[in-house]
């Protein structure tokens, strides 16, 4: 009887391990550092060896400025000779190129900027100017900065001003009053992150400066009426759309910063998990102070075979990017429930500017931002319950009140099925051998 009864705890016991074992070990942010086989930027010196004097020396320097600027970098140079009996592949990125010799970066998905047409005449000078392009590609003062927080923050939160001054303090006034809504949910979340979202400002002038990252973010690098926000996390990962404000609604930028700290198994859209890194270098040092602080090495084959299954399961495995994004973000697929307000949608269709971003003076509220908190900590199998404060004609329904299993609840299904099963076969045994003992 006791040997049965020691049996029947240990099974119970043991249910309390079902739901770890199906929980998954890394989180969004986590699989942000980790690289798995992004595709790296290219840039190509585009030179008649044939009739440019500096053609030979381009190409001959091409190599050492991969291995001395562009060393632990995710881009890598090619030197492609323009004479028209070659016909490289890659003169297709240079057909808007004016005057050779020319320097071109071509993105992961095949976007292309130009960097320098016309080098100088003088081959040393062109060297020195192409060696310049390659370190400017890779490191910029904002990417350093970024650089320098993300292994400690939340996320980074970069703010391109726009023509509009009054939007811009806008746009700023309401970042700075979401940072410490995001601060307080930071420990609730499934791994806590130590420090907040951390704020990178250009200004109109500081853009200009900075072509190669606005690029690489899918901005266009001319200045714009709106005020443009990027998520980065990570490795330097893009989180989600650009947002434009004040056309985009404050809880766009919400909803975006809730995915950081999300279960990367959850039922999340995994598009969210692989936007693109921007130009940067990622040395040895990086790396291991990224193990320090993350607990597990983003360069381990194992780690990242795992991250990949994960990544080739689940909702938006197949591809696709912001449109899809723009859309998803009107139901906030990284949480496990959704809240869809039928007025707001309305209001989102027919007239997208009547929602304003708050000036400091006079702040917007719309009906979000002080849910942040909740939003972003509460756990995927939490029950959600209507504030009070929401007017009856305002619509938010859940998976679970809908009768809708929610995305990614499934473990949690088959966590309480196996407690089940486990309790009825050990109250089974327990009462067996009280009959044997009658």
């Amino acid at each position: 009887m006791a040997r049965n009864s020691i049996i029947f705890l240990v099974m119970i016991l043991s249910c309390w391990h079902v739901k770890a074992s199906f929980a998954c070990r890394y989180t969004v942010r986590d699989v942000a550092f980790v690289d798995l086989g992004d595709v790296p930027y290219r840039l190509f010196v585009f030179a008649d060896k044939a009739n440019e004097s500096e053609a030979g020396e381009l190409e001959a320097s091409v190599s050492r400025i991969a291995e001395e600027v562009l060393l632990d970098a995710n881009a890598v140079i090619e030197f492609v000779d323009t004479a028209p009996e070659i016909d490289h592949p890659a003169l297709k990125y240079a057909t808007k190129v004016k005057h050779f010799p020319a320097v071109v970066a071509v993105g992961p998905e095949e976007e292309t900027l130009i960097l320098k047409e016309g080098l100088s005449k003088d081959a040393s000078t062109a060297v020195d100017e192409l060696s310049q392009l390659c370190q400017a590609f890779v490191a910029s003062p904002a990417r350093q900065e970024m650089f320098a927080h993300l292994l400690g923050v939340h996320s980074v939160i970069l703010v391109v001003d726009g023509t509009i001054a009054a939007s811009n303090e806008a746009t700023h006034a309401m970042i700075q009053q979401t940072i410490p809504q995001v601060e307080q949910s930071l420990e609730f979340l499934p791994k806590p992150i130590k420090e907040p979202p951390h704020v990178v400002h250009l200004t109109a002038q500081a853009a200009a400066e900075e072509k190669v990252l606005l690029w690489a973010l899918g901005m266009d690098p001319n200045p714009t009426e709106a005020t443009r926000v990027a998520l980065l996390f990570g490795r330097g990962r893009k989180l989600g759309p650009i947002l434009r404000f004040p056309e985009d609604p404050h809880r766009r930028l919400i909803r975006s910063l809730a995915v950081v700290g999300q279960d990367c198994e959850c039922g999340l859209d995994r598009r969210w998990m692989q936007g693109p890194m921007v130009p940067h270098r990622w040395a040895t040092s990086d790396e291991k102070v990224a193990i320090e602080q993350l607990g597990f090495d983003p360069g381990n084959p194992l780690v990242k075979a795992e991250i990949d299954r994960i990544l080739t399961r689940g909702p938006g495995s197949d591809g696709g990017r912001d449109a899809e994004l723009e859309d998803a973000l009107k139901i906030a697929p990284a949480l496990s429930y959704q809240e869809i307000a039928l007025d707001d949608l309305v209001t989102e269709e027919t007239s997208p500017e009547s929602e304003a971003v708050a000036s400091p003076a006079a702040p917007v509220n719309d009906g979000t931002e002080e849910n942040l908190t909740a939003v972003v900590s509460q756990p995927s199998n939490a029950k959600r319950q209507r504030p009070p404060s929401v007017p009856a004609e305002r619509v938010e329904q859940t998976g679970e009140e809908q009768g809708i299993s929610p995305p990614g609840n499934w473990s949690y299904l088959f966590l309480i099925g196996s407690a089940l099963v486990v309790v009825t076969i050990g109250l089974w045994i327990l009462l067996r051998n009280g009959e044997g003992s009658a």
